[in-house]
Parts: C-alpha cells; structure tokens; sequence
C-alpha cells in the first residue's frame, strides 16, 4: 500500500514507461532501415538476426511489442510492493538503456552516426 508521500511514483513510472517505449520504437525503427541497407547479418544480436531471418520483420515487431508489454506489466506488479520500486527503476531503466544502446549501434552500423 502507498503512502502519503509516494504520490509521485505513478508519474514518474509513466514517463519511464514511455520513455522505455520510444526507446525501444527507435531501436525497431533504426533496425528496419539497417537490414534494408545492409542485410540481416548487420544486426549485432544473434537472436534477433535468427528470428529475423527465419520469420521477417513482422514478427522481430510483434516480439518487441510484446517484450514492451512484459517489462511494463513486471514493473506494474513490482510497484504494488511496499519496498521495490528500486528494482522497477532498475528495469525500466535497463529496458531505456537497451533500446538507446541499440538504436544508437544501428544508426552507427548504417553511417548515420559516426564511430565513437
């Protein structure tokens, strides 16, 4: 339960969320354009070249969707305790971070950016 004085986190976990979400939309978006130019075998993540190749990108979307959905409902459910909103911080955070860190190596792989 809540306090008086934690009427500031839904707020905050809101902005995180869509924060995390157009970070995340900027890692698919910049993907997309990135196996346009330069084929499957740019993607730095295995998983994702794997499930692209075999599936296309409808279904790399659909599966970052759904991850989107599963962080945001785990960071829901860790909010209603009394002592881990730390630990949602954390992974709404990590969930920011990732989406930035492969939006960003993307844009470098395609020469938008230059190499750090």
């Amino acid at each position: 339960m809540s306090g008086p004085r934690d009427h500031w986190r839904m707020p905050v976990v809101v902005a995180a969320v869509l924060t995390m979400s157009a970070a995340q939309l900027f890692d698919l978006a910049t993907f997309l354009t990135m196996v346009h130019r330069l084929g499957r075998g740019a993607e730095a993540n295995p998983l994702v070249a794997v499930i692209f190749g075999a599936y296309g990108f409808p279904i790399v979307a659909i599966a970052k969707v759904t991850l989107l959905a599963l962080v945001t409902a785990i960071g829901t459910i860790l909010l209603k305790g009394q002592r881990t909103g730390w630990l949602t911080a954390g992974i709404l955070a990590a969930g920011i971070v990732i989406g930035l860190v492969g939006g960003i190596s993307n844009m470098i792989a395609i020469g938008a950016l230059p190499h750090l």
